[in-house]
């Protein structure tokens, strides 16, 4: 993975163009005078789909299919190498009487959230790498969630969107200063990504777990009664990083206190990271 987007952490790494930046971008977050992007409706409704019980497979092909391009990715990813069974799928809901209407309601909301943040600026190396990083987060999160029997759905979307805001802040940095040199633009979507997320999924009125997530990550334990859920996202996220890097060692994950937290042992841990190869091409098909 490049190192890009954790390459500036601290003001030292910043220019002043940078900072002052900085400092324009968090006052208009606090003020409500950014812009940021609507949700597309579709996703909205794929969303609350994922929310009702009584959602049946019907009404969730006749979502997807509204948006045709949406439709012709979702048919992409399922007949992926990832995906595919010994036949070709050529009817949404063919798809979802094979992978479930989970599986389907991910790849959909996964490309339509990407959707709503499509931008071909400046800084779309950035913005591809922290949606890679993202969605690799969601899925490793997703079997956390499994693992220690908590909500796998809700797992996912707060794995998914726990850097959006970094996506959002490339984006205005695009528009504010096409020219900034990427090591400043990988600082700002470190240092504001967090609160413009925030802003983001609560305006996009997400479930509320996904602001939590975004606010306590690396400190689950202030989370109060959501700290399992929190810890689960950045065990998740922790992993997801990992194995980005190419570093991914279980006793190197036992260290970390979401583990601990959430009572994995040695067994859990190893069962949990057997899933590497087909997360990986889950990853690889769900991105394209």
């Amino acid at each position: 993975m490049s190192q890009s987007l954790r390459a500036a952490t601290g003001s030292s790494s910043a220019s002043s163009q940078a900072l002052e930046l900085e400092h324009q971008i968090r006052a208009d977050i606090t003020a409500g005078k950014i812009r940021l992007p609507v949700l597309p409706a579709v996703a909205t409704e794929v969303l609350s789909s994922s929310l009702d019980d009584s959602a049946d497979a019907a009404r969730l092909a006749e979502l997807i299919q509204q948006d045709q391009s949406l439709a012709s990715h979702v048919l992409r990813v399922v007949n992926s190498p990832a995906f595919r069974g010994s036949t070709e799928i050529v009817a949404l809901q063919q798809a979802i009487a094979r992978l479930g209407m989970v599986r389907i309601r991910e790849i959909a909301l996964t490309a339509s959230l990407k959707n709503a943040m499509a931008s071909k600026g400046s800084f779309q190396e950035l913005m591809d790498e922290a949606w890679r990083q993202g969605l690799a987060a969601g899925l490793w999160s997703k079997e956390v969630a499994r693992a220690t029997r908590r909500n796998v759905e809700q797992a996912y979307l707060c794995g998914l969107l726990h850097n959006i805001g970094q996506s959002f802040v490339a984006v205005d940095l695009g528009k504010r200063e096409p020219a900034l040199a990427l090591s400043d633009a990988a600082y700002l979507m470190q240092s504001l990504g967090r609160e413009a997320g925030v802003a983001l999924v609560n305006e996009w009125q997400l479930p509320p777990m996904v602001s939590t997530c975004i606010t306590f990550l690396g400190h689950f334990a202030a989370a109060d009664t959501d700290a399992d859920d929190v810890a689960v996202v950045e065990l998740g996220c922790a992993i997801a990083l990992a194995s980005i890097d190419e570093s991914l060692d279980a006793e190197v994950v036992l260290q970390g206190l979401a583990v601990q937290h959430l009572n994995l042992y040695p067994d859990d841990v190893e069962t949990l990271l057997s899933f590497a190869d087909n997360i990986q091409s889950a990853l690889e098909s769900m991105v394209l």
